[in-house]
């Protein structure tokens, strides 16, 4: 009874001292201000750079055989520049003229609803809706879309001047990350107390197996999406299909709901074109879908996450409400990485307390 009331003693000492800490560094949050902008502005950066170390580091694993790590880490970075770019060029040559396409059938659709409403809308629905004033109200909506931008005209070109410097910083770290990430690690590993080194390096260690696994393994996922998508378009004959792909693909990166939010520009597109033009994209999406689901999915990435879909959906709308488009993206990595802490943690503490136990039953 004693040892129970010592360790629980000794717990709330510690939670109120933690609680103490936070509250003093909130008065001194002027403080803290510049390092807190630091942080945010390299936070993208570090992110993006770690995703393509991921993607880069088993070329630089296959090319030390034969070279050092220096130009190892240069003969990928330069392939990577080299495919990067050449990708861009070569989606961008055939995506200028869908790219015309997708505002002339936006124009279009415009025109087609301002002289009949409903050829778009559903005649059930067209009795609930007033269209007499649509025209009013939609330039209504242009003269406040213009005038908020001219408010907003100097915050968003600090935006953009912030993210050119973001961007510019990414080709860096990324090749100092290919060259030095063991550097790196060993001085993290140095710099810690030595009874700490040895849990630290396990814990470092599952998260960089799990990060790896993630980031090749949704890539693989969300370029089968992306690539099966637009065979589903060519075969439908939905126009735009590169740049509806192109999206899918990207969107793709995020489980689970990516796929979904990928595929809504070609369902407000087909709904334009006819009614079974939206059951042949629901039907394509649907077989895509479960072919990754059952095949690629398990294959690529296994049970190493093994994070149930429930979890992911609801880590990605608490990422997506608090830090918007880049939450949903680091979400569910940063959730592994929160649950392999943890689960260390907690058999670290399951562990004393069975030893503990044994120890009063002695």
């Amino acid at each position: 009874m004693k040892i129970f009331y010592d360790k629980t003693l000794n717990r709330l000492i510690k939670f109120v001292l933690f609680l103490l800490i936070l509250f003093l560094l909130y008065q001194v949050e002027f403080f803290f201000r510049p390092f807190l902008r630091a942080i945010y502005f390299l936070f993208v950066p570090i992110i993006i750079a770690a995703l393509f170390f991921y993607l880069l580091r088993p070329v630089v694993d296959i090319l030390e055989k034969k070279f050092s790590k220096t130009i190892s880490a240069s003969i990928a970075f330069a392939l990577f520049l080299v495919i990067l770019l050449g990708g861009i060029g070569f989606i961008g040559y055939f995506l200028v003229d869908q790219i015309d396409e997708v505002f002339e059938l936006v124009r279009t659709q415009y025109e087609n609803f301002r002289s009949n409403p409903n050829k778009i809308i559903p005649n059930p629905l067209s009795g609930y809706i007033d269209f007499s004033d649509f025209e009013n109200q939609f330039g209504d909506i242009i003269n406040q879309s213009t005038q908020w931008f001219q408010d907003n005209f100097v915050s968003m070109f600090n935006s953009i001047k912030e993210v050119s410097s973001q961007t510019i910083l990414i080709p860096f770290l990324l090749f100092y990350l290919l060259k030095d990430h063991e550097k790196f690690y060993a001085l993290f590993i140095k710099a810690l107390p030595r009874k700490k080194r040895h849990p630290i390096a396990k814990i470092t260690g599952e998260i960089d197996e799990v990060l790896s696994v993630y980031v090749k393994g949704q890539l693989i996922v969300a370029l089968f999406i992306g690539i099966g998508m637009f065979i589903v378009y060519l075969i439908i004959g939905m126009p735009m299909a590169l740049v509806l792909s192109t999206f899918t693909f990207v969107t793709s990166v995020i489980p689970f709901l990516g796929p979904i939010l990928g595929i809504l520009p070609a369902l407000l597109i087909a709904v334009g074109e006819s009614f079974w033009m939206v059951i042949k994209l629901i039907i394509g999406t649907i077989i895509i879908q479960q072919i990754e689901s059952d095949l690629i999915s398990p294959n690529v990435i296994g049970k190493k996450l093994s994070i149930h879909p429930l979890t992911i959906i609801i880590v990605i709308m608490l990422a997506v409400n608090s830090y918007g488009i880049l939450g949903a993206f680091v979400a569910v990595p940063g959730y592994a990485i929160f649950r392999v802490i943890t689960l260390h943690f907690y058999n670290k503490y399951m562990e004393r307390e069975n030893l503990q136990g044994s120890e009063v039953k002695d």
